[in-house]
């Protein structure tokens, strides 16, 4: 077709809808509605080793997405931190009789992508396949979960990989702050205190026989849900689910399972400082433990008051010291919520040279959300639109369903909160944002964590007088 044409043809598309209108380019256009969220089917069974099956049926593509989750992570490393982690890092480095090499050459030949990763409180082995391979992947699914080798020569070769990767954490800033601020907020003893990927000492200790303990207290059907979705029935999915792991093993799980971790005591606001000659930033850290998911009715309410105030572009904390003050190319808040005390933290990478007056905006913008500037209605409800907007994406995908999915069961949460969750969000006023901020927010006991060159930043942070300032290491312990 000729460029003639094309125009001929785009001049009458753009005549028609357009024809007679005047677009008002000085006002921003209205949002269109919220897209409706259509809750998905759910069919739940249970095999008689205990494991529970959900599955989803989805026919638009010709693929199956499964999310086995396992409720166990980092908070479970007990005395070997990292252990959870490195066992799940092992799964695929030869299983079901196979070596490492023809494992993922199985997988490979299949076309599928299968993968485990550890969390702080779950462990995660997700699978994509076409539907028509559907069999052939949920048995090495099945293999890497249930018979996996643990040969010693992996370990050797992942303890020497992951050994680098520490020490080479010594040298960046945000590493460093974020689990100095873990460690300090928690403790080290805390199941939520130790980085989850393990210490120069843990690792390069572990042996086989951590790796097998772990894997042997907490890997059984009964301490896992099995998520299915996508082109299958839930009559073939259960089939499926049946074949794979009918033949795992129950065992009983830990009492440490239903344990809750418990919530650090409180204490003044104390300063933390790690030296990092010539930075030409300064990493910061403020805050400290929050609450549980699922003993929370504030949970709502709290969701809202971070998006208002640093979990979004235009929210205060970064129109602050961005947009306004240009001191970093972003600044947030995050609230992590858990089974147990999740963290609250305000963070960012600023300038070296405003390292001090980044503290002061920080530590103004979270004493001001609590009353003396309380969100107006106006940030309440985009705060509120921007939490309603976001969640369809989620349900948009087989793996964005099935890790909804995995959050109910994880939480054991019931349905309605796929659709609830939505409606809870919008019923949250200002009011209600304020109160959480005033009863959740601690400035006055708060743990901050700055990283960058003391030789520059340490006297203006002294000046702030925030609370007792201490010196550390690189490993968040107390500098000599």
């Amino acid at each position: 077709m000729t460029r003639i044409a094309l125009a001929a043809i785009g001049a009458c598309v753009l005549a028609g809808p357009l024809a007679g209108q005047q677009l008002d380019r000085s006002k921003r256009p209205a949002a269109a509605p919220a897209p409706a969220v259509v809750a998905p089917v759910i069919v739940k069974r249970t095999l008689p080793n205990g494991l529970q099956v959900w599955s989803v049926t989805r026919r638009e593509l010709p693929i199956v997405n499964a999310l086995l989750v396992v409720r166990a992570g980092s908070a479970q490393d007990g005395s070997v931190p990292g252990i959870a982690d490195v066992t799940a890092s092992l799964l695929d480095q030869g299983a079901g009789g196979r070596s490492a090499i023809e494992f993922g050459n199985a997988v490979a030949f299949l076309g599928a992508n299968l993968n485990a990763s550890a969390g702080d409180e779950q462990t995660q082995v997700s699978l994509l396949t076409l539907r028509k391979h559907a069999d052939s992947a949920f048995a090495l699914m099945s293999d890497m979960v249930v018979r996996p080798a643990f040969a010693p020569e992996e370990l050797e070769r992942e303890r020497r990989s992951r050994l680098q990767a520490l020490r080479s954490q010594k040298d960046r800033p945000t590493i460093i702050a974020t689990q100095a601020f873990e460690r300090l907020v928690y403790g080290a003893d805390h199941p939520y205190g130790h980085p989850g990927n393990g210490t120069l000492e843990t690792i390069g200790k572990v042996a086989r026989a951590d790796v097998a303990g772990f894997y042997d207290s907490w890997y059984r059907p009964n301490n896992a849900v099995l998520i299915v979705v996508g082109d299958l029935s839930a009559a073939e999915a259960q089939a499926l689910a049946t074949r794979a792991f009918g033949a795992w093993k129950a065992k009983p799980v830990p009492a440490a399972a239903a344990a809750v971790p418990a919530r650090p005591a409180p204490h003044a606001t104390a300063v933390y400082l790690v030296d990092k000659p010539g930075a030409a930033q300064s990493e910061i850290r403020i805050g400290h433990a929050l609450v549980p998911r699922s003993t929370s009715p504030d949970y709502y309410a709290l969701r809202v008051l971070n998006a208002a105030l640093g979990g979004a572009f235009t929210s205060r904390v970064n129109l602050n010291i961005r947009e306004a003050k240009g001191y970093t190319y972003g600044a947030r808040t995050t609230m992590t919520f858990d089974r147990g005390p999740g963290p609250f933290v305000a963070s960012a990478g600023v300038f070296t040279a405003k390292t001090d007056s980044s503290l002061i905006e920080f530590m103004k913008e979270i004493r001001d959300i609590r009353g003396p500037r309380p969100v107006s209605d106006a940030e309440a409800e985009f705060a509120r639109a921007s939490l309603i907007r976001a969640y369809p994406r989620a349900l948009e995908t087989n793996a964005g369903v099935a890790a909804t999915l995995a959050d109910l069961a994880f939480f054991r949460l019931p349905d309605s909160e796929l659709t609830g969750y939505l409606t809870k969000l919008a019923q949250v006023k200002p009011a209600d944002v304020t109160r959480v901020a005033e009863k959740y927010l601690s400035p006055d006991s708060s743990v901050i964590v700055v990283v960058g060159d003391l030789a520059r930043v340490q006297p203006g942070i002294e000046a702030l007088h925030l609370g007792p300032v201490t010196v550390l290491d690189a490993d968040g312990l107390a500098a000599r």
